[in-house]
């Protein structure tokens, strides 16, 4: 009986430890790379995924180039604030305003650089990367294992 109850306990926490993913994810969210290499990976994927010539590629470097050094400047600017502020409605529109106002802007300078099929291309893995969600994986958000 206690060899039934030991050997339990052990799957248990081996099942319970292997659902928690990777360590920290630290190499997955690339916090320990810097805005030239996260910009670099990007690109390169895009580029494998897209066919993009050199030339397009330069052009994409860049904007994610930019696109990295905003994201990094507002995470530390977050881990700045000792403590956390409510904000209100309007700051709140204001910074989801914002949000949209970069995405759009990102969207038309990868219209301008993309030829019309690697845009529908790029709108596609967009899309699919935004519908995956932080925790359903590929079922989406708020959905439930069925």
């Amino acid at each position: 009986m206690k060899k039934l109850i030991m050997a339990f306990l052990v799957l248990a926490t081996i099942s319970m430890s292997a659902q928690r993913g990777p360590r920290g994810g630290e190499d997955r969210r690339g916090k320990d790379l810097t805005v030239e290499q996260m910009a670099t990976l990007k690109t390169k994927k895009m580029t494998l995924a897209l066919a993009l010539d050199d030339n397009q590629s330069k052009k994409v470097y860049n904007v994610l180039l930019a696109q990295a050094k905003d994201r990094k400047q507002a995470m530390e600017a977050r881990k700045a604030q000792t403590e956390k502020p409510e904000l209100t409605k309007e700051q709140k529109f204001a910074k989801s305003n914002e949000r949209l106002d970069k995405q759009i802007a990102m969207q038309q300078e990868m219209q301008s650089i993309l030829s019309e099929d690697q845009f529908k291309q790029f709108k596609k893995m967009s899309a699919k990367r935004k519908g995956e969600g932080r925790r359903g994986g590929k079922r989406g958000r708020g959905q439930r294992g069925k």
